[in-house]
């Protein structure tokens, strides 16, 4: 029996940004524990993407090692662009209650010169045109895609399925709202996401491959209820991830066995979190180890049925598909 496929998406990024205050330098310290999230996946013949923004791709020691596991085939580059903080800076009116902008918060000519830049600096550092891409802060819009296209890019996985951003603040605009948006993956036009005429143009060559999101099991929901009534509304609305949290394997596990029958599921994951005191979820060394233990009772449960592939590796058997 053919197996079907399993996609690691990690987003590649400076060190605990959930508690970065702009104007403060941007760690990469977490560029030293990603051998061995590699290792991990080499193990089982995973084969991750590696998701990375600017200030990564200033580090040598991880331009480095990406560059030999990518040569032996053991992973792919892509693109993560945060656009606050990924050159030409540009800086939007402060807003006190304001956040890191989004991507659609800048005029379309900042937006493409940092596009570019990315995608220029990714060719030059890794000697590859990078295919993949992902959303700062899971942004996508036409416009947004309609570029990705004419920059090379071949697939993006920044929708994520079921859920509502639309309450989440960027600089003074709020994120966009997927809960009705498929969640196996599709070719990308403008009317998946704005449905206005004017700015529809047809299908674009971007695929759009979501990362794996789900509501919880029935059992869970009606458990909570029962608990909670009066949080019914928000725990019907409630996703489960394929994303490690530190307390959700049995969540992820669950994910696995209901979606046996997709073609292929993704996990993401930010490569800070694989570093102690990286991320709000994993602060200590003991939290890393709990990971890693979960990591391995997942991937064990997922290489049974499904094999390894990166994101670009998918496209081509999308394309394949009868």
């Amino acid at each position: 029996m053919k197996r079907k496929s399993f996609i690691i998406t990690i987003d590649t990024e400076g060190d605990n940004l959930w508690d970065w205050k702009e104007g403060t330098e941007i760690g990469t310290n977490n560029s030293r524990y990603i051998p061995r999230f590699q290792s991990l996946c080499n193990e089982f013949g995973f084969k991750p993407t590696w998701l990375t923004n600017w200030e990564m791709i200033q580090n040598q020691e991880y331009v480095e090692f990406v560059k030999r596991e990518r040569a032996a085939g053991h992973c792919e580059i892509g693109m993560h662009l945060h656009a606050w903080n990924t050159p030409p800076i540009y800086h939007l009116p402060f807003n006190s209650k304001g956040h890191n902008p989004y991507a659609g918060e800048y005029s379309h000519r900042v937006l493409w010169q940092k596009m570019l830049r990315m995608t220029e600096t990714i060719e030059n550092m890794f000697d590859v045109q990078p295919s993949s891409h992902r959303g700062g802060r899971w942004y996508i819009d036409p416009w947004y895609i309609r570029a990705l296209s004419k920059l090379g890019y071949q697939v993006d996985c920044s929708v994520t399925p079921g859920v509502d951003w639309s309450n989440t603040i960027g600089n003074t605009m709020y994120g966009p709202n997927y809960s009705k948006f498929p969640q196996n993956a599709y070719f990308m036009n403008s009317e998946h996401l704005n449905k206005s005429k004017k700015q529809s143009n047809g299908t674009s060559a971007i695929l759009q491959v979501p990362p794996t999101v789900m509501n919880t099991s029935l059992r869970d929901r009606i458990q909570k209820i029962a608990v909670s009534p009066l949080e019914t509304g928000k725990i019907l609305k409630e996703k489960i991830w394929l994303r490690p949290n530190g307390a959700n394997l049995t969540d992820m596990l669950y994910i696995v066995q209901k979606t046996k029958n997709r073609d292929y599921i993704e996990f993401m994951l930010h490569s800070s979190e694989l570093m102690p005191g990286g991320s709000p979820n994993f602060r200590t060394k003991q939290s890393i180890e709990k990971l890693y233990f979960d990591l391995g009772v997942l991937f064990s449960e997922i290489s049974r049925t499904r094999r390894g592939v990166t994101l670009s590796e998918y496209v081509s058997l999308y394309k394949e598909k009868p």
